[in-house]
């Protein structure tokens, strides 16, 4: 026998002996020591360590061969000083085994490590310090390099935790069971369920996650594989949950580069759908993330609700249909862009770049629509009621002003096509400006029916009360089209010139009638003045002074006429009107007098001249016209007529009398 065999059978035989040394020892551990004698050391340990009370209140036992397995419990442990006195965590059992063939072969193999009943509540106090935080004494330096890194033990046979708790003020998940394959032996297959409660009622949320966890030993570089995340959804007053969805191939995480990278995912939440890319970067000091995303066609009134979301009627039964999205986006410490964003709702294609940046955010935006139909989207008619006057709501002292709460923003809007009421717009343009609480509107363009608008318009929303500048221009527009969706709707024809210069204060249009100040002017030609017939209230004064009988009305009464032009000085909510000019080759109608856009009620004396009407000859007959302007009365003034039939008959008199006195 050689001398290296001797050594082998001589090496076997030690080993042998430490085997069987080791056996015993750990068999007379067993059978003679108590660790249940150790927990007041244990205890105290624990609260050098930490700074918080252990307290073991179930036994621990042990058992030797072939698992090394420690068990104990129930157990918790304290709050640190200025918490509540109850615990910070808890559980009912927990169990870790450890191979002792592995401990003889100087190799850490650990089985299943179990705890049930872990139950983990997170406060925080007065001074916002987490009852988490500063947990026991400070750690020793880092190790100097090349020293072994602390990761995940190698050979875990895995990790199992069952009716798992954790709280935190308004935040409850609860059912937590966790089971995760062999660690250390290449991918880790983990599962994960439990459910979320933030504490409204009716309100729940469950999650079930699959997903096969590959990791280096210092946990720096993570790679998710097959992750899969789905639950259900359950909201206050529906009827039942949602199922909700989140999957993606791959998930990197590398927190040596601390970047995460997902190069495809697709959610989805009952009946939307959402696929996407994304990458984040510097996720550890200053996170920045870029990806695209892309919503496919929902129907939009389904969807809604399982939103908690409620959708107002519309006029269109069909409209608020079909709604898709896509874009890029990215998110950095600067703000949020969304870049060739695509948004379609029904028949309505929205483009463009939006985005939220700078300290304070502006939002900025560069939007183009293709075309909108308004009046789909309006309420119901519904018969008009007589509502009640309503007063300008009171602003209580001290309340924030509307401004403090609207953003800061720039950008355009241009729109191809927009119906609205009667009135077709195209080519609209819009320019809008915020900062500081004041909206400023400048261009805002558009072609109407042939015609042109261009407005500037300015919102101070800085005060309680907001303050409104209003600078508006109509060219060549048919008047008739524009008062269709309103109150005076066919009674005025014509096409023209509108212009309204004015300011104003208040919340609701009562209040801004009411302060309105400015002025206003009106050129209009080729049009009528419907409900009136300025040419039968001339006929009923020539009856009068005839002392004939009334004629007959024609209908529908309408005054024709070529021109029509009048300017007004407004104060306080009533228009002065100086120069109103009604004219027609075989009339003309002059006068002034006020209107108050409050009420609506006009006081206004007008002086009628027929320039030709065959058998007659009458000439500056007064009339008067009373009444609101969406419904006036118009009728001869009797007072001014006597007055002046008075006033002819003497100086019919006086010339002939005294005509050498006026000449010839």
């Amino acid at each position: 026998m050689g001398k290296g065999m001797r050594t082998v059978k001589i090496l076997a035989g030690l080993t042998g002996a430490l085997i069987a040394l080791l056996a015993v020892a750990l068999f007379a551990v067993w059978l003679w020591v108590n660790p249940n004698d150790y927990k007041g050391r244990v205890e105290a340990a624990v609260k050098d360590a930490t700074g918080r009370d252990l307290d073991l209140k179930g036994d621990i036992k042990l058992s030797v061969f072939p698992w090394v397995a420690l068990e104990l419990g129930p157990a918790s442990l304290g709050n640190p000083p200025g918490f509540p006195a109850e615990p910070f965590l808890a559980f009912n059992h927990a169990a870790v085994r450890v191979s002792l063939f592995g401990l003889m072969e100087r190799r850490l193999s650990t089985g299943r490590i179990s705890l049930d009943g872990l139950d983990v509540r997170l406060l925080k106090n007065a001074q916002g310090v987490g009852n988490w935080q500063n947990f026991g004494k400070p750690r020793s330096p880092a190790a100097p390099a090349g020293s072994q890194s602390a990761g995940l033990p190698p050979q875990i046979a895995g990790i199992e935790i069952t009716n798992g708790r954790v709280s935190y003020p308004g935040f409850t998940l609860e059912k937590i069971n966790l089971a995760a394959g062999a660690v250390g032996a290449g991918d880790v297959p983990i599962s994960l369920s439990l459910e979320a409660d933030r504490g409204v009622a009716g309100e729940r949320l469950t999650l079930n996650a699959k997903v096969d966890l590959h990791a280096d030993s210092e946990l720096k570089a993570i790679k998710l594989m097959a992750v899969n995340l789905s639950g259900l959804v359950a909201r206050a007053g529906t009827e039942s949950p949602v199922h909700w969805e989140l999957t993606a191939p791959t998930i990197d995480v590398d927190l040596n580069a601390e970047t995460i990278e997902v190069p495809e995912f697709a959610a989805s939440y009952s009946s939307a759908h959402l696929t996407g890319k994304l990458q984040a970067s510097k996720i550890l000091d200053d996170l920045a993330v870029t990806g695209s995303v892309t919503l496919a066609p929902v129907v939009l009134k389904e969807l809604a609700p399982r939103l908690g979301i409620a959708l107002p009627k519309t006029r269109d039964p069909r409209a608020l249909a079909q709604f898709a999205a896509s874009s890029d986006f990215s998110y950095d410490a600067g703000g949020v862009r969304f870049n060739q964003l695509a948004v379609t709702l029904d028949d309505t294609h929205l483009k463009g770049d939006l985005a939220a940046t700078g300290v304070p955010k502006v939002l900025k935006f560069d939007l183009t629509v293709d075309q909108i139909d308004v009046d789909r989207y309006l309420s119901p008619e519904t018969p008009p009621a007589a509502p009640a006057p309503k007063a300008e709501p009171k602003t209580a002292s001290g309340a924030p002003a509307m401004g403090s709460q609207l953003p800061d923003a720039q950008g355009t809007l241009v729109l191809g096509s927009v119906h609205f009421a009667p009135l077709d717009l195209s080519n609209v343009r819009l320019t809008l400006g915020s900062q500081s609480g004041v909206v400023h509107l400048y261009p805002v363009l558009a072609q109407i029916d042939g015609g042109s608008y261009s407005g500037n318009v300015t919102l101070d929303l800085r005060d309680a009360t907001p303050a409104l500048s209003l600078d508006e221009h109509l060219n060549g527009i048919d008047v008739a089209r524009l008062m269709a969706g309103t109150s005076y709707k066919g009674k005025v024809s014509g096409r023209g010139t509108l212009n309204l210069k004015a300011t104003a204060h208040g919340a609701q249009l009562p209040a801004v009638l009411a302060t309105l100040n400015g002025h206003f002017d009106a050129n209009l030609a080729d049009g009528a003045l419907e409900g009136v017939d300025v040419g039968y209230e001339l006929s009923l004064a020539q009856a009068l002074l005839k002392r004939s009988p009334e004629p007959a009305r024609s209908s529908p009464a309408r005054t024709k006429f070529d021109a029509f032009k009048l300017s007004a000085e407004i104060a306080n909510g009533v228009a002065k009107i100086s120069d109103l000019t009604i004219s027609s080759p075989a009339l003309r109608v002059t006068g002034g007098g006020s209107a108050n856009l409050g009420n609506k009620a006009i006081d206004i004396q007008l002086l009628a001249s027929v320039q030709s009407v065959p058998g007659t000859s009458v000439a500056d007959i007064p009339l008067k016209v009373t009444g609101t302007y969406p419904d006036p009365t118009v009728r001869p003034d009797i007072e001014a007529l006597a007055k002046a039939q008075v006033k002819q008959k003497l100086q019919d008199v006086l010339k002939k009398n005294l005509g050498g006195l006026f000449g010839k």
